[in-house]
């Protein structure tokens, strides 16, 4: 047995089905070292789960909002005090380095303190009231009932975490399904909080996407789907969904521009930004930095400073305390990523490395690629135009600042993107033409976020919003309570 040899959760136990195999999670930073299992679900254990969450949704949509808020209080505490051991399991599985681990289960605490801060001010967006001598109106926002949240591997945890805050405060309930290749961390999670959570609240069912995922999404309970992934798979869970008539929510990747105007200062913070923006979780990180595009007069200074920057990067085994970037998370994104950047350099684009690897000797035992600048690329390549999720950065000079907002632009994705500038004025204005859901102002990842504000993207990068007020009401719907009358 392995320290993380884990079960399912559902209707508030630990649960091991009888029929199903399991499914070993590799290191993928010594990928023939086996960290953990969970069972490999079928589609008797989603049902099985749905149908919990489907006998405690009443009781927990009926209590009072504080007393929801309470107890989602209490989870958020556990999670925000949990063990060493969640983390550890997060990164020994999905590789990033053991802080980016700890900050993954900080995240939903952060999230849901928007809500708990504010209580009054949930009520108040959950019904609405106006009464006068016409009579009453009242607006109620309702729980959807039964939410699906389906969740990738790069940072599960707080992936989680938008959808099952403001789920819960609305009144529903969750059946969640994690990525195989990063199942332990939720279920540690799940493990810290479950008991701050009546039975059947939240539920958490493993196994192979096909197969959990898409029964999940398909079943005739549950009222919407909530999911983060690849746009592949979301599109066929999005067409699964909407067969139903049912709703859903759904944030499939970006290819983020970075965008530095001609009147940049390019200093150490500002590089330092760059190089983090790109790099952290070894570029697997929807928000991330995917391409930057640099005014031709400061193209080459940048390049040569970011370049100096990369060479203080350490990757190696992310639990290894002076290592600075972790592996790839599996072998399938790590042979995704060295074919696009095969293919930039077929095409005659300059591909150079950077930094130190930890451990020369373990290299070829794990996922590792050092950080990349890639060059003199066109923008048809795949490492430009696709989301490359990994740790290689192409830049690209422009001349305008109305070529820049076209190359921006010019992709099917619309998640997030950065526009930098000395000038305020002349950055928003740009800001405003950039077609992506979130846009950041001299700043780019976790920084240029406000829980307040929703997130989400256009185009293919998905519909719908998470975190904020919009994220609190795409978990209910509106129903109008009316006996208002024509005053005479």
């Amino acid at each position: 047995m392995n320290a993380f040899d884990l079960q399912m959760y559902i209707d508030g136990q630990w649960y091991d089905p009888a029929r199903s195999e399991r499914i070993p999670v590799h290191n993928p930073a010594r990928t023939a070292q086996v960290v953990g299992s969970v069972p490999d679900g079928r589609a008797e254990d989603v049902d099985r789960a749905v149908a919990a969450a489907q006998r405690a949704q009443r009781d927990w949509a009926g209590l009072p909002l504080a007393e929801r808020a309470m107890h989602l209080a209490q989870a958020a505490a556990r999670l925000a005090s949990i063990d060493e051991s969640g983390p550890r399991a997060l990164t020994q599985e999905m590789g990033k380095i053991l802080a980016e681990s700890v900050m993954d289960f900080q995240s939903p605490p952060w999230v849901w303190s928007y809500y708990l801060d504010d209580l009054d001010g949930v009520e108040r967006l959950l019904t609405e009231r106006l009464s006068d001598e016409a009579g009453d109106l009242e607006i109620r926002r309702r729980p959807v009932g039964v939410v699906g949240a389906i969740v990738p591997w790069n940072w599960p945890i707080a992936l989680l975490g938008v959808k099952l805050g403001p789920a819960l405060l609305a009144g529903n309930t969750v059946v969640a399904v994690p990525s195989p290749f990063a199942p332990l961390g939720v279920l540690k999670a799940i493990e810290a909080i479950g008991d701050a959570l009546p039975p059947g609240v939240v539920n958490v069912v493993t196994g192979a996407g096909e197969r959990v995922g898409a029964a999940l999404a398909a079943h005739p309970d549950v009222a919407m789907v909530a999911f983060t992934g690849g746009p592949e798979a979301g599109r066929s869970v999005a067409q699964t969904v909407a067969a139903r008539l049912r709703r859903g929510v759904f944030e499939l990747g970006g290819n983020d521009a970075a965008v530095l105007l001609d009147d940049v200062t390019v200093d150490d913070a500002l590089v330092r930004q760059l190089a983090t923006g790109f790099s952290m979780t070894s570029g697997q990180v929807c928000f991330a930095i995917k391409r930057l595009y640099v005014h031709e007069s400061l193209f080459a200074d940048v390049v040569a400073r970011l370049s100096d920057a990369l060479q203080e990067t350490v990757v190696g085994d992310g639990l290894d305390p002076e290592v600075t970037m972790g592996p790839l998370a599996n072998e399938r994104q790590y042979r995704r990523f060295r074919a696009m950047l095969a293919d930039a350099e077929a095409g005659g684009a300059t591909v150079r490395v950077f930094g130190r690897k930890r451990d020369a000797a373990s290299w070829d035992q794990g996922y590792f690629h050092l950080p990349a600048l890639v060059t003199d690329v066109r923008s048809d390549e795949r490492i430009v135009a696709e989301e490359q999720f990994g740790p290689a950065l192409p830049i690209i000079p422009f001349c305008t600042d109305e070529e820049a907002v076209a190359l921006a632009n010019g992709t099917n994705y619309g998640l997030t993107a950065s526009i930098w500038s000395a000038d305020r004025s002349r950055a928003w204005e740009l800001a405003g033409q950039i077609d992506a859901g979130v846009t950041a102002v001299n700043m780019h990842g976790f920084t240029s976020f406000d829980a307040r504000a929703p997130f989400g993207g256009v185009k293919g990068s998905g519909y719908g919003r998470e975190m904020g007020k919009d994220g609190l009401l795409e978990f209910t719907w509106a129903q109008q309570l009316n006996d208002r009358h024509p005053v005479q």
